[in-house]
C-alpha cells in the first residue's frame, strides 16, 4: 500500500518550528485539531515538517459532547487529514464537566485528554494552533482583567509541562493566511459556532474589533513576550541556584537571596504555582505584596495556596494543608493527580482513597515544619482506614501497596530542574 504524499512545505512555518526546537531525530509530534482552518491548516503543515525529518504527525481531536455536531465534525475532521498520511484519533470526554465556567472547564478536560494521549503515544510535543488574532484576544481578555505585564504577553509559544511540551508555531500567522494555505491546497474546514457566541468572551471580541486591531495586539503581546522570556529565564536561573526541591514535593528556600534580587518576585511566583500545583501563579500584584511583607517582617506567609515558614533549618515552602479538600478515588490499577501535584496509582485489586495526610509524620523523618507535611497525599481504604506504608494494618505486599510521585502541573525551573533528597545542600 501507498503512502499518501504530504502536503507542499510551508517555509514560515518551518522557521517556526526551528525557533521552538530542538527536537530529537525523526520526531514525533502530535497536534490538537478541531477542524477549524487554523487548526487544519497547522496539522498539514506539520505533516509536511515531519516528513521531511522522518519523524511522524499523530492527529487528536476532542469530543466534548457539548454539540449534537461535534462527533460527526470530529470524525470529518479526520477524513480531511486522511488523504495526507495523518492518522486521527478521536478523543471523546465522558463524565460531568467541572462546575461554574462551562468553556473553562472544557479548556482543562481537553488538555487533560490530550496530554493523556500524548503520553500514550509517546508524543513529547503537542502542536497548538493559536494565530496573531488569538494571541491578541487573549492579550485584550486579560487587560479586561487587570493582568500584569507578564500576562499582557499573552499564549508563549513553548509551554513547558512535567513531561511534554505544548508548541505554538502560528501565533505570528494572521488567520487570512491560513485560510489562503488551505485554499490552496483544496482542503475544507468546519466553522464552529461556539467561537463566535456573543455570550463567549471571544466572540463579543471578535464582534467588536476588527482582525487589524486584534493582530496589532498580537504584536504587542509578542514584544511583552520576549520581555517575560527574558524574565522568566533570569527567575529560572535564580531558582536552580536558591531552592532545594524535595520529591516530597516541599522545598527548602533561600528567601533572604531570592528578595535580594530583581528577578525575586518572578521566581517567588513560579515557586508557588509549582508547588501549589497551579498552571498560572497569583497576580503579580499579590506577589509583590508578598515580597514586601516579608522584608519588612520576615514571618510565617500564605499566598497561592502555599504556605512560606521557617525552622532552624532556614525557610520552607509547601502546600498550604487546610486548602486541600480533594478527595480523590481509585479503582484497582488507576491512575490520575491528585491536588495538581502528585501522580498517584494504585496497582492493588481494591480501590482506595487519596486525600491530605491525617497528621504529620515523625519530626525526626522530616526536616521541614510538620503543617507542611500534612499536605502530603495519603492513601484510604473504602472504609476510610488509613493504609499505612509497611502494611502491617491494610495486610497490602509491597508490589500492591498505592504510591505517588510529585509531578506538579509546570515544573519549577523548566524540564531539566531536578529533584534532591532531604540531604542535599543548596549551593
Amino acid at each position: 500500500m501507498l503512502t499518501p504524499d504530504p502536503p507542499p512545505s510551508d517555509p514560515a512555518f518551518d522557521c517556526a518550528m526551528a525557533r521552538l526546537g530542538p527536537f530529537e531525530g525523526a520526531p514525533r509530534i502530535a497536534a490538537a485539531v478541531s477542524g477549524g482552518r487554523d487548526s487544519t491548516a497547522l496539522a498539514l503543515m506539520a505533516r509536511a515538517w515531519t516528513a521531511a525529518r522522518g519523524g511522524e504527525l499523530l492527529a487528536f481531536t476532542v469530543d466534548h459532547r457539548l454539540r449534537a455536531e461535534a462527533a460527526d465534525e470530529a470524525a470529518i475532521a479526520g477524513a480531511r487529514l486522511a488523504p495526507f498520511g495523518i492518522p486521527h484519533r478521536i478523543l471523546t470526554r465522558t463524565g460531568p464537566l467541572a462546575p461554574g465556567n462551562t468553556q473553562a472547564a472544557a479548556r482543562r478536560a481537553r488538555y487533560e485528554l490530550l496530554a493523556e494521549a500524548c503520553r500514550d503515544a509517546g508524543a513529547l510535543h503537542l502542536l497548538l494552533g493559536h494565530h496573531l488574532e488569538d494571541q491578541g484576544e487573549t492579550a485584550a481578555m486579560r487587560a479586561e482583567r487587570g493582568s500584569g505585564e507578564a500576562g499582557l504577553a499573552a499564549m508563549a509559544p513553548v509551554s513547558e509541562l512535567a513531561d511534554m511540551r505544548l508548541l505554538r508555531p502560528l501565533l505570528d500567522r494572521p488567520r487570512r493566511e491560513l485560510e489562503a494555505y488551505l485554499v490552496r491546497l483544496g482542503v475544507a474546514w468546519i466553522d464552529d459556532p461556539t467561537n463566535l457566541a456573543p455570550a463567549s468572551a471571544r466572540g463579543r471580541l471578535r464582534a467588536a474589533m476588527t482582525p487589524a486591531q486584534l493582530a496589532r495586539l498580537g504584536r504587542e503581546a509578542a514584544m511583552r513576550a520576549s520581555r517575560r522570556r527574558e524574565l522568566e529565564d533570569g527567575a529560572a536561573d535564580l531558582l536552580a541556584r536558591t531552592v532545594e526541591l524535595h520529591d516530597s514535593g516541599v522545598a527548602r528556600v533561600d528567601l533572604a537571596r531570592i528578595l535580594a534580587s530583581p528577578d525575586g518576585e518572578a521566581a517567588l511566583g513560579r515557586l508557588l504555582a509549582t508547588l501549589g500545583g497551579k498552571v498560572h501563579p497569583p497576580r503579580s500584584a499579590r506577589i509583590a505584596g508578598l515580597a514586601a511583607r516579608l522584608r519588612d517582617a520576615p514571618a510565617a506567609r500564605v499566598l497561592g495556596g502555599c504556605a512560606l515558614m521557617r525552622t532552624r533549618a532556614g525557610w520552607w515552602c509547601g502546600r498550604e494543608a487546610g486548602r486541600i479538600g480533594e478527595v480523590l478515588r481509585l479503582g484497582p490499577g488507576g491512575r490520575d493527580l491528585w491536588d495538581g501535584r502528585f501522580e498517584v496509582v494504585n496497582p492493588g485489586p481494591s480501590p482506595v482513597a487519596v486525600g491530605r495526610r491525617p497528621r504529620a509524620a515523625a519530626a525526626n523523618s522530616r526536616p521541614w515544619p510538620a503543617a507542611l507535611d500534612r499536605a502530603l497525599p495519603a492513601f484510604f481504604s473504602a472504609d476510610g482506614r488509613l493504609l499505612e506504608p509497611d502494611g502491617a494494618a491494610c495486610h497490602l505486599d509491597e508490589a500492591a501497596y498505592p504510591y505517588a510521585t510529585f509531578r506538579p502541573r509546570v515544573p519549577l525551573a523548566g524540564p531539566g530542574f531536578a529533584l534532591v533528597s532531604s540531604g542535599a545542600e543548596l549551593n
